[in-house]
């Protein structure tokens, strides 16, 4: 029974652990950081500087936001690992500090979502609809090309 939930457990952190990265990864809706200072996504959107300034805004506070979310996430999986690790498994507590990383994950993921929401409002849903097509054009070379040599030199 013990080796079963040792077993049970240490699936557990592989799915914590390696999981996630594997989703974020394969999960990114559009082309990383700043687009809207790519001059062809800006020119194709029509954006004012002072669009562009307020995105500059809004990704600042949010990956502010999203860098105190993830540290809190790193703590809280540390956590985990210790309680793992110890002689004596103590399941109750491996359980509660599994809890505790799942809603720090869910805040992570509100998080994007409302930064999503915020840049979907900025920009209207007439360009947010060419954002969305200028994405998925863009997804689909990348994946023709297999990687990241068509990605502009800054956004690598």
């Amino acid at each position: 029974m013990r080796r079963k939930s040792v077993a049970a457990l240490a699936a557990c952190a592989v799915v914590i652990f390696v999981f996630p990265a594997v989703a974020e990864a394969m999960g990114r809706e559009g082309p990383p950081g700043r687009w809207w200072r790519m001059p062809e996504v800006a020119d194709a959107l029509e954006l004012s500087q002072a669009d562009k300034d307020s995105l500059d805004e809004l990704y600042v506070q949010n990956r502010r936001g999203l860098i105190e979310l993830k540290n809190d996430l790193e703590r809280e999986r540390f956590e985990l690992e210790n309680i793992l690790e110890q002689q004596n498994l103590d399941e109750k507590a491996a359980m509660e500090q599994f809890k505790k990383i799942e809603r720090c994950r869910e805040r992570l993921s509100m998080e994007r979502f409302r930064y999503f929401l915020q840049v979907r409002k900025m920009l209207g849903h007439e360009r947010y609809q060419k954002l969305m097509t200028m994405i998925r054009d863009f997804h689909g070379k990348r994946e023709k090309r297999g990687g990241l040599e068509d990605l502009p030199p800054a956004a690598q």
